[in-house]
């Protein structure tokens, strides 16, 4: 029986995500998530497309386009909106990102419940 995480769940030290960057977290073997920081704000999504249900990155903490205005999907070039999630380019229109709810506590940053969890 593995042991069951609590929430809210520290995952780093807001400074630790670059300015207009991204960062990455590994929840278990096959789960991550990523934040990426734009503009004074955090976004952290589950790292999945929604079109190939692959990871995005093909080298850790490598989310964003060469210019850092949208989160890119390594494997076919889909590019998402990073604010929202939603796909602007590529074979997933329509779709979008599954947002992960956190919290910053202190220059802390927390992911509020288990993003693995079924959604309702």
């Amino acid at each position: 029986m593995s042991a069951k995480k609590l929430y809210p769940l520290l995952l780093c030290a807001v400074d630790e995500i670059p300015s207009d960057g991204a960062k990455g977290f590994q929840l278990d073997k096959l789960n991550s998530i990523f934040a990426v920081r734009k503009d004074n704000s955090l976004y952290l999504y589950r790292n999945r497309c929604p079109h190939a249900r692959l990871e995005l990155n093909w080298m850790p903490d490598r989310f964003l386009d060469r210019n850092r205005d949208y989160i890119l999907c390594a494997a076919h070039g889909a590019l998402f909106e990073i604010d929202s999630g939603d796909c602007v380019y590529g074979p997933c229109p329509g779709t979008r990102l599954s947002p992960v709810a956190h919290t910053i506590i202190d220059g802390q940053l927390y992911l509020s419940e288990d993003p693995l969890d079924p959604q309702e």
